[in-house]
């Protein structure tokens, strides 16, 4: 039979394959698919048939087998100067070795695909690897250097006018931001990525980030140096919370609305509120119950009995911590 022919069908078997999550004859018709290539000297085609091989190792969580794929496509691409390939495979290969610990050869791989997409003028690609070594950097708790590769991102991204890829690593260098301790430029991170979100019909993703600035605000309230200072944040927090919870109501995620009723509880118990933590964490007792997640009860027992205790010594004129 010819062999091109034979290695469309294979493909075709391995779509069917794939469509009823039959990975192991996905595996085997893309092995014999490169074998075809190799035998015909088709280098380009035994690369893609090697690359997707890589991707379903990768997809059903073989990492090795998928780096070894692809260092053999990685190989078919330089044979066959095809740049563009050779760019996305060292990216694929750097992800996968930062998910599984291997942070050095990560970086480098990123580093080369960088290298290989600012000669070529991908700049997608450029973003993407840019945003990618940032995670690594983060991982490895280099956080100056991971906010000098995300803010690189960032700038990608508005150049190309992709706003949901902006929102993103906003997202990202708010992180750095926050584990460098700069709160101030992780707020505004946040907030914007908030505003795309929102402008992008995506509340789900909207929510997750208002959170954070919610626990910002929070986390800055504990650590003021002064009460009135305290107090201001813990007010933001409550503020960025509430705006979340609605966004959890609209999207009936009644988890998440829990988790925020009990957030919002903490907050006015460390403002000495405690009628209104107390509404708060009843609340979200019941919510927590209703939806069976009973491991969530007994810190939230514990936060009641203390915030009852409190409300019982300033009724009484004792003090009450501040």
């Amino acid at each position: 039979m010819d062999n091109m022919a034979d290695q469309a069908q294979l493909l075709r078997r391995t779509r069917l394959a794939l469509q009823e999550n039959n990975f192991k004859e996905a595996i085997r018709c893309l092995k014999q698919a490169a074998k075809l290539a190799r035998d015909a000297g088709d280098v380009a085609s035994e690369g893609r048939h090697l690359g997707n091989l890589a991707l379903i190792y990768y997809r059903t969580q073989q990492p090795e087998k998928a780096l070894g794929a692809f260092q053999k496509a990685l190989l078919s691409a330089r044979t066959d100067a095809d740049r563009l390939t050779e760019d996305g495979i060292l990216g694929n290969m750097g992800n996968i070795l930062r998910e599984i610990g291997r942070y050095d050869d990560a970086i480098a791989h990123l580093n080369q695909a960088l290298l290989i997409a600012q000669e070529i003028g991908d700049v997608r690609g450029r973003g993407i690897w840019l945003s990618n070594l940032g995670l690594v950097y983060d991982d490895i708790q280099q956080s100056a250097k991971a906010v000098d590769f995300h803010k690189e991102a960032v700038n990608v991204a508005r150049l190309m006018h992709d706003q949901r890829g902006l929102a993103s690593r906003l997202a990202n260098l708010g992180n750095s931001y926050v584990k460098s301790s700069k709160t101030s430029e992780a707020l505004k991170c946040f907030h914007e990525t908030v505003a795309i979100y929102k402008s992008l019909g995506d509340l789900a993703e909207a929510a997750l980030r208002q959170g954070i600035i919610g626990n910002i605000y929070s986390d800055l309230g504990r650590t003021s140096p002064s009460n009135e200072e305290a107090i201001i944040c813990y007010g933001l927090a409550a503020d960025a919370y509430k705006e979340t919870l609605g966004m959890a109501q609209e999207l009936n995620d009644l988890p998440a609305q829990a988790e925020l009723l009990g957030s919002l509880g903490n907050v006015y118990g460390n403002t000495g509120d405690y009628n209104q933590a107390l509404a708060y964490f009843y609340d979200a007792q019941r919510l927590f119950s209703q939806l069976g997640m009973s491991d969530r009860l007994p810190h939230l027992q514990a936060n009641i009995d203390l915030a009852e205790d409190y409300r019982r010594q300033q009724a009484s004129g004792g003090q009450t911590p501040s």
